[in-house]
Protein backbone atom coordinates (compact mmCIF):
# COMPACT_ATOMS: atom_id res chain seq x y z
CA UNK A 1 0.00 0.00 0.00
CA UNK A 2 1.12 3.26 -1.27
CA UNK A 3 0.93 6.53 0.62
CA UNK A 4 -2.03 8.01 -1.38
CA UNK A 5 -4.22 4.66 -0.69
CA UNK A 6 -3.34 4.67 2.98
CA UNK A 7 -4.33 7.91 3.20
CA UNK A 8 -7.48 7.65 1.19
CA UNK A 9 -8.32 4.71 3.64
CA UNK A 10 -8.34 7.07 6.94
CA UNK A 11 -11.31 7.86 8.41
CA UNK A 12 -11.79 11.68 9.63
CA UNK A 13 -11.26 11.20 13.31
CA UNK A 14 -7.61 9.74 11.87
CA UNK A 15 -7.45 12.73 9.90
CA UNK A 16 -7.87 14.89 13.05
CA UNK A 17 -5.27 12.59 15.12
CA UNK A 18 -2.91 13.11 12.53
CA UNK A 19 -3.16 16.94 12.03
CA UNK A 20 -3.09 17.38 15.61
CA UNK A 21 0.03 15.29 16.83
CA UNK A 22 1.62 17.85 13.41
CA UNK A 23 0.56 21.21 15.32
CA UNK A 24 1.89 19.55 18.11
CA UNK A 25 5.36 18.99 16.38
CA UNK A 26 5.43 22.03 14.76
CA UNK A 27 4.95 23.73 18.05
CA UNK A 28 7.88 21.82 19.74
CA UNK A 29 10.46 21.89 16.84
CA UNK A 30 9.69 26.09 17.45
CA UNK A 31 10.69 25.90 20.89
CA UNK A 32 13.62 23.58 20.12
CA UNK A 33 15.14 25.86 16.93
CA UNK A 34 14.16 29.10 19.07
CA UNK A 35 16.10 27.64 22.22
CA UNK A 36 18.99 26.62 19.59
CA UNK A 37 19.45 30.23 18.56
CA UNK A 38 19.30 31.66 22.43
CA UNK A 39 21.92 29.19 22.86
CA UNK A 40 23.80 30.49 20.16
CA UNK A 41 23.69 34.13 21.02
CA UNK A 42 24.95 33.14 25.16
CA UNK A 43 28.07 31.15 23.42
CA UNK A 44 28.69 33.99 21.40
CA UNK A 45 27.97 36.71 24.31
CA UNK A 46 25.40 38.31 21.96
CA UNK A 47 28.78 40.14 20.29
CA UNK A 48 27.54 42.44 17.09
CA UNK A 49 29.54 40.21 14.93
CA UNK A 50 27.16 37.35 15.51
CA UNK A 51 25.31 35.67 13.02
CA UNK A 52 21.54 36.56 13.09
CA UNK A 53 19.89 33.67 12.84
CA UNK A 54 16.10 33.13 12.68
CA UNK A 55 13.84 30.39 12.16
CA UNK A 56 12.89 29.47 8.92
CA UNK A 57 9.93 27.38 7.92
CA UNK A 58 12.17 24.66 6.59
CA UNK A 59 14.23 24.04 9.17
CA UNK A 60 10.32 24.29 11.28
CA UNK A 61 8.97 22.20 8.84
CA UNK A 62 11.66 19.76 8.23
CA UNK A 63 12.51 19.33 12.19
CA UNK A 64 8.49 18.93 12.53
CA UNK A 65 8.24 16.17 10.59
CA UNK A 66 10.87 14.33 12.35
CA UNK A 67 9.21 14.97 15.53
CA UNK A 68 6.04 13.78 14.04
CA UNK A 69 7.70 10.37 13.24
CA UNK A 70 8.92 9.95 16.83
CA UNK A 71 5.92 11.03 19.01
CA UNK A 72 3.69 8.60 16.12
CA UNK A 73 6.06 5.48 16.86
CA UNK A 74 5.31 6.07 20.91
CA UNK A 75 1.67 6.66 20.28
CA UNK A 76 1.18 4.33 18.15
CA UNK A 77 2.91 1.56 20.56
CA UNK A 78 0.73 2.78 23.71
CA UNK A 79 -2.91 3.29 22.00
CA UNK A 80 -4.51 0.90 19.46
CA UNK A 81 -6.83 3.92 18.14
CA UNK A 82 -3.74 5.41 16.33
CA UNK A 83 -4.04 4.88 12.42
Amino acid sequence: MNLSEWLYSLSNTDHIILIFIYMVCIYLSKISLQSLIKLYDEKKKYSKYRLQLRVSPGSLLSLAFVYSIIIYKIMNSIFNFIP
